[in-house]
């Protein structure tokens, strides 16, 4: 039984790969596996060891195919719409377009060019519905098709869309608006101010308002509304010299219309560098690009020294010019450094400082800070005047500041921050400096003092240097990134930092008001000293009361009285708000209180406020460090001590937030404000735009925090002010500025 079995194993080892059918060996069970392999062999050409007759069998390539999308579509007679040709397993994707049967079709069924473009015929055809056909150049069996059914503009009725239906724009700016799926030249266009003409264009007159856009159709219409607006421009930090952070023309912009569901981030335009300054608005710029055009000019500064000119009118960012303020061998001040460990700006310094616009020079007004490159390096701030619609330097070596010859001590641009915006009143640039922050502790080299430059801009020369502390140390000039102030009268109003305590001619944790005499040069005309100022310096420096930590805003006429009529408020690291009469401002009156009957000293009650305030409509606004933005009623002058139940549901960081106002009048009002503490999250988070109803800030109707996929900031930069103009909103950041907007 064994052997039989080890000779039935034998039987299912062939020995070649083809076995012969004669082979005496092979039993009746294996008969089997002898046909299966005489069927491979005759499949094969050659069954011998060697292989060598071998077939290989190749592929054949896939066919070639056409897709037209849409697949289907619907139009109304004489309307477009784009055709698009997917071409697969083609060496050429190059089609020629067919409608119904016919090469580029006609005016009876509609015609298409050679891009995919069809437009409708001016009448539906019969049979309505036509055939459109991408045939393939290089295989005309290829083909793809989409049918089109033509309808009649008169079988449209009740109410059609127009688009924009809400927009903003100014006197000597152009707006197209739509029909979306009928041609615009369908449409019979009427508007109740400006003209429109029959494509669509509307062209708006020279007085502001708001017009109504009508579009008819023979059983149909629709409406939009266009806010025109005479809004000159965000020319200075806040608006305007009062620093009053309202613009009072904004149209478009109201509770009503500001929603997530309505409004959003458009697009970002990218810089080069943190954008502390302000975004600056000038309208109707006649800019000399690609032909002359008027536009609508967004302008930002960085602190890698460049400024940018923005168009941001479309649907994405269009960069007009950068210009960059680093002369041959120099760089943007980098921070640390080995004079000083500072982090407060880093990692560069260069355009911190807000800019200014003088509009009848057609100029930019810009302060760069740099630094030789070298192992020693000295350092330098320039004031430069820019061209607005070329970035052009006026001066190009730009005017270095100084102290005067023979004053002391010396002006040191190696400690001194061009922190403040710039001012531009009476013909005078004012140039504001403070310190990096903590950088004098004990180091007698990282000595500072708070100073105020004027420079006469048509003599192009400096008129007046003032040092706050010249018998002293500190009292530098930071407002939060806020700039000097100006009355009608050209009095200069700024508030002054920590210092030891006053006397002679130093001038720390001061409210002063000072004047450019004729003969040049900037004197103190009146100030204001906290009672407390100096109290406890010796112990302890940073404990001391510390004003200077927000910028004096000056109140219109009318919230004061008949007997104090000028006014201006201002806070402090303490956490105090201070009411100041600018005709008489106090002096230094110790032991505290402070005098009533010349200023007011209301406590906020929450952390230190290092943000600037805000007055509109007879209330004060005020977001104080990690607490909330609160509102503190004003009446014939005098700031109720506590603020109202109307808060915002949260707080704002450790900076807190300066606010501002767009409004129509006095009506539609919007607050907005940068919640900025994410730059000081580790890593940086982004900045959140948000907006709330002024009248009751607990109903905060937007933030950019709510659509984030579509609405999120850039990483947020310090103490930031948005600007708002012509129904868009501008958010300065680490790396971009982020436009905001209607959402069509």
């Amino acid at each position: 039984m064994s052997n039989q079995s080890d000779l039935d194993l034998r039987e299912f080892q062939p020995r070649a790969a083809c076995p012969m059918p004669g082979d005496v060996r092979l039993r009746v069970f294996s008969r089997a596996l002898v046909f299966a392999s005489l069927l491979l062999c005759t499949i094969c050409t050659s069954c011998s060891s060697g292989g060598s007759g071998a077939v290989s069998t190749s592929i054949p390539a896939p066919p070639a195919t056409v897709t037209v999308m849409p697949n289907s579509a619907q139009l109304f007679q004489g309307s477009k719409m784009q055709f698009n040709a997917v071409v697969g397993n083609a060496s050429s994707s190059a089609v020629i377009w067919q409608v119904n049967g016919t090469t580029s079709g006609n005016s009876n069924m509609g015609t298409i060019d050679p891009t995919g473009m069809y437009t409708a015929p001016s009448s539906v055809p019969s049979p309505s519905t036509v055939t459109v056909t991408a045939v393939l150049q290089s295989d005309s069996t290829k083909t793809g098709s989409s049918s089109v059914t033509i309808q009649a503009l008169s079988s449209v009725t009740g109410q059609i869309v127009v688009s924009p239906a809400l927009a903003s724009v100014t006197t000597s700016q152009t707006l197209q608006f739509n029909v979306p799926g009928i041609s615009n030249t369908d449409v019979t266009w009427t508007v109740n101010g400006g003209s429109i003409s029959p494509g669509g264009i509307y062209t708006p007159p020279s007085a502001p308002g708001a017009y109504i856009i009508e579009a008819s159709l023979p059983n149909a219409k629709g409406f939009a509304t266009v806010e025109v607006t005479n809004f000159p421009g965000t020319l200075t930090w806040r608006n305007d010299n009062s620093r009053s952070g309202v613009n009072s023309q904004e149209l478009a912009l109201s509770p009503a219309t500001v929603s997530s569901s309505t409004f959003g981030r458009l697009f970002s335009c990218p810089v080069d560098g943190y954008a502390y300054a302000q975004p600056l608005y000038v309208p109707n710029l006649t800019i000399p690009v690609n032909g002359t055009h008027n536009v609508n000019v967004v302008f930002v500064a960085t602190e890698n020294d460049s400024v940018y000119a923005f168009d941001t009118d479309g649907s994405s960012c269009v960069q007009l010019w950068q210009t960059s303020l680093i002369p041959p061998g120099s760089e943007p001040i980098a921070f640390p450094n080995l004079s000083m460990g500072n982090t407060n700006i880093v990692p560069f310094v260069g355009i911190t400082g807000t800019p200014v616009i003088d509009l009848g020079a057609s100029t930019l007004y810009v302060v760069a800070a740099t630094q030789t490159v070298a192992l020693n390096p000295t350092y330098s701030h320039r004031l430069y005047g820019l061209d607005l619609a070329t970035g052009s330097i006026t001066q190009p070596a730009g005017f270095e500041l100084a102290s005067l010859a023979g004053q002391l001590p010396v002006f040191d641009s190696s400690v001194e921050n061009q922190r403040p915006a710039l001012l531009l009143d009476n013909g005078n640039v004012y140039i504001a400096f403070g310190s990096y922050g903590g950088q004098c502790a004990g180091e007698a080299t990282c000595e500072y003092h708070g100073w105020l430059f004027a420079y006469d801009i048509a003599r192009q020369q400096q008129t007046g240097v003032f040092d706050v502390t010249p018998d002293a140390l500190q009292g530098g000039i930071w407002q939060s990134g806020g700039g000097p102030s100006a009355d009608a009268n050209h009095n200069i109003f700024v508030v002054t930092g920590d210092g030891p305590p006053n006397g002679g001619t130093n001038y720390s944790d001061s409210f002063l008001r000072l004047i450019l005499n004729t003969n040049g040069g900037l004197s103190v005309a009146d100030y204001f000293i906290p009672c407390d100022q100096g109290q406890g310096w010796s112990a302890n420096p940073n404990a001391a009361p510390q004003a200077g930590s927000t910028a004096p805003v000056l109140l219109p006429d009318s919230a004061g009285t008949l007997s104090q009529p000028h006014l201006l408020i201002g806070g402090s690291m303490e956490g105090s708000l201070y009411v100041v009469n600018r005709d008489d401002m106090g002096g230094f009156v110790f032991p505290c209180p402070d005098a009533p009957a010349r200023v007011q000293t209301i406590p906020v009650g929450a952390g230190p406020i290092m943000s600037s305030p805000l007055f509109w409509n007879d209330s004060v606004y005020v977001a104080p460090g990690n607490g909330n933005l609160l509102t503190f009623p004003m009446s014939a002058g005098i700031l109720a001590s506590y603020p109202s139940s109307s808060q915002s549901p949260e707080a704002l960081g450790p900076q807190g937030a300066t606010p501002v106002i767009s409004s129509n009048g006095t009506s539609n009002a919007v607050l907005w404000l940068i919640d900025s503490s994410g730059a000081l999250a580790t890593p940086n988070a982004q900045a959140v735009l948000r907006a709330y109803d002024p009248n009751n800030l607990s109903n905060e109707i937007y933030n950019s925090a709510m659509v984030p996929s579509r609405d999120q900031a850039g990483l947020a930069v310090k103490f930031t002010v948005p600007t708002v103009a012509n129904g868009k909103v501008y958010v300065g950041t680490q790396k971009e500025l982020d436009v905001y907007g209607l959402l069509q």
